[in-house]
């Protein structure tokens, strides 16, 4: 379970995201949704820093309130962004390897490294530099970088960027997986329909508040539409 207590993000003077007061289940795919500039990235922005004195998160009972224990959480956070995250100058093994040497001093088995390739359809480029890769290539890669030390907590944001459908496929797959496994994974997305078969709760951020909160179960075609009116002003 995640617990977020006054979470807040500025940026200078500017109030990016205004407090929140939320609590996440494990086993839940949460999608954050909303325009250009509304709070979004600055959600998980404030998820991967340090919390203010007054905010507080906890992830499994446990408050993010030391330096230790920060470590602890952000071990424990996979991400993915925009940007796939990985050494271009490297191969497709060697980025898998680099990734998950972060996390464990044992090194990756062989065994490991072709069977997430090849669950990202790139067994056939496992010696090729990521450089070399397409976009979509690349964010699959991406996805399988941000996902080898089994992280209770995923976020991502955007992640469908540069994905084909087959690509939007392993990732719902993904997604489906880690809900099965009680683990969390937070999305930050602009648009909401790849994720029906896999959301559990959607939130709607407009100018940095939280507008709309609504379950899977009642998000019904009114309920969205309101939501959308609500981002829209109306």
């Amino acid at each position: 379970m995640l617990q977020l207590e006054g979470l807040y993000k500025n940026y200078g003077f500017r109030k990016a995201l205004l407090p929140l007061s939320l609590e996440f289940e494990a086993g839940q795919t949460i999608c954050v949704l909303g325009p250009n500039g509304a709070g979004k990235s600055s959600f998980l922005d404030a998820l991967l820093t340090a919390p203010p004195p007054e905010s507080r998160i906890l992830l499994n009972g446990t408050s993010i309130d030391s330096d230790e224990k920060q470590r602890s959480f952000y071990a424990n956070c996979g991400f993915i962004g925009h940007d796939p995250g990985l050494y271009l100058d490297l191969t497709c093994a060697e980025n898998l390897k680099c990734f998950y040497s972060h996390f464990s001093v044992s090194p990756l088995r062989e065994s490991e490294i072709d069977a997430r390739l090849k669950r990202a359809g790139l067994l056939a480029r496992k010696d090729d530099p990521a450089r070399s890769l397409s976009r979509g290539m690349k964010q699959r890669l991406g996805l399988m970088r941000s996902l080898l030390h089994d992280p209770d907590l995923w976020l991502l944001d955007e992640p469908i960027t540069g994905l084909d459908l087959a690509g939007q496929d392993l990732l719902i797959e993904l997604l489906k997986e880690r809900n099965e496994k009680g683990k969390l994974s937070i999305v930050i997305t602009h648009s909401d329909e790849p994720f029906f078969p896999v959301a559990s709760r959607y939130l709607y951020l407009r100018q940095g508040a939280l507008v709309a909160d609504i379950l899977a179960s009642r998000y019904s075609e009114s309920a969205r539409a309101k939501a959308h009116s609500i981002l829209r002003g109306n």
